[in-house]
């Protein structure tokens, strides 16, 4: 047979072909088979066909290309004319069935990674740290590799990993465990990488031995924008079926999604230091027309995410909590300087003026969508307790829990501060004043909460800033 055009070897007859000639052998009482293009026999029908002296071949063909050959066993002048002509009709239908094959492949590999992908948007959040939404990544691969094992290994050496334990061998189980072996699948790793260079591949392959057997694994990396940041392995028992190849497609896949999410994660984290930096300096404007009250943003950002902490607030809450803290003067920005610093005593309209800085505040940030969620904890923080506050007069729960956090907040830091108009009162003043407060104008258990905080000098600690900002 022509090597020169041969195809790729028949692996399969269609169930359509078996019937075909399985009549056909009844009808001519002669056994038939099917050679590839190797001699390897891919189907024969019922008898001892293989054994039996051949009477009759055809070659089969599609166009120029040779696919293997049509066996009938017999008297050759009475079947030479039919065996050659089933081989001429066998040839197209075959290589239409490979194709249809092949196809069926690729719908059947798409599928799994559009359920991949699906099953990603489905669980991932874009508040959620890195580390948590990689845990999700891989939980949701692992549920479409049975008896396969992922590990997620960063370039900090920190290791994440995912597998159906049930399923899973026990060479593969003790993996899990052995931080030496995960080390040099690493160290392979990085070894292979090397050496592929700037365009390296998109996988690299490997073996360790566990005390149970063999250990077939293939790694594929994890970037950050152009960084490298680690490895995504499937790793399997070599008594498990080999790597298929739609499972190296998912583990791409997975690799990708995760590179996607560490470089949303990095441009997320500098777009909210940046954010940050735009708030410090409304802060320091702010600081820069009130020079009686330089500081007091800050300081009211640390009383209130401690007493928020003690209070047992999610992330999520003491995220907006800081963020509302450090802004809640940001509407001073647009009252006059002399209002903010007259020593005297304010007349109405000053001080309807004054009272006006939450409201302005809320307009000064409502373009910018990324505080949005801080504006009702910043409008409301001068409301009281009990209905007397402004700028809305809401009372008790109605007030939101945040603003009555920073109430207490920035009512102690007031007390405590060189105002215009007084000196500094002492800290056991201010514990007074919060605690008769407590029920009318403060929140009873946000006070309460204060009051213990400040007992046991807890308010004299310096805060975690960095802990309350939000990250990525």
């Amino acid at each position: 047979m022509s090597e020169s055009h041969a195809e790729p070897l028949i692996r399969s007859l269609p169930g359509s072909c078996h019937a075909l000639l399985q009549d056909l052998a009844r009808a001519l009482q002669a056994p038939l088979a099917i050679r590839d293009r190797d001699g390897r026999v891919v189907f024969a029908t019922a008898g001892r066909a293989t054994s039996e002296r051949v009477a009759v071949t055809a070659p089969i063909r599609n166009e120029e290309s040779v696919l293997g050959e049509l066996v009938a066993y017999g008297e050759a002048a009475r079947l030479q004319p039919l065996v050659t002509s089933l081989a001429a009709e066998l040839g197209p239908r075959l290589a239409q069935e490979r194709v249809l094959d092949a196809m069926t492949d690729r719908l059947a590999q798409a599928y799994d990674e559009i359920n991949l992908l699906y099953r990603f948007g489905r669980v991932l959040r874009p508040d959620e740290s890195f580390p948590a939404s990689a845990e999700k990544l891989l939980s949701e691969t692992a549920e479409l590799l049975e008896r396969r094992l992922l590990v997620f290994c960063q370039a900090d050496s920190s290791i994440t990993a995912a597998g159906a334990e049930l399923e899973m061998t026990p060479d593969l189980r003790w993996l899990t465990g052995s931080r030496s072996a995960l080390d040099g699948v690493h160290a392979d790793f990085s070894r292979q990488l090397r050496e592929a260079g700037p365009r390296g591949a998109n996988r690299f392959g490997g073996r360790i031995v566990s005390p149970d057997g063999p250990i077939d694994y293939v790694v594929a990396p994890v970037r950050a924008r152009d960084q490298v940041i680690g490895y995504v392995g499937a790793f399997r028992a070599v008594t498990d079926e080999p790597f298929e190849t739609g499972e190296l497609r998912l583990l791409e896949c997975l690799a990708q999604e995760l590179s996607n999410t560490a470089t949303t994660r990095d441009l997320l984290r500098e777009l909210r230091e940046m954010l940050f930096s735009t708030v410090r300096g409304l802060v320091a404007a702010i600081d820069a027309k009130d020079e009686y009250t330089r500081g007091h943003s800050e300081r009211v950002f640390h009383v209130s995410v401690k007493i928020g902490e003690a209070l047992g607030l999610s992330h999520e809450e003491l995220q907006i909590l800081s963020w509302a803290a450090l802004l809640h003067d940001v509407g001073k920005i647009a009252i006059q300087r002399s209002i903010l610093n007259k020593p005297a005593r304010l007349t109405d309209d000053e001080y309807r003026t004054i009272q006006s800085h939450p409201v302005r505040g809320c307009k000064v940030l409502e373009p910018i969508p990324q505080l949005r969620n801080v504006l009702p904890t910043i409008r409301h923080h001068h409301e009281r307790y009990d209905g007397r506050g402004y700028p809305d007069g809401l009372a008790g729960e109605a007030i939101p829990r945040l603003a009555r956090i920073i109430a207490v907040a920035d009512a102690y830091d007031a007390i405590t501060s060189t105002r215009a108009y007084r000196e500094a009162r002492t800290t056991e003043y201010a514990r007074e004043q919060i605690e008769t407060g407590a029920g009318s104008q403060f929140d009873p258990e946000v006070a309460r909460v204060f009051l213990e905080l400040m007992r046991t000098g807890q308010l004299d600690q310096p805060g975690d800033a960095t802990a309350a900002r939000p990250a990525a």
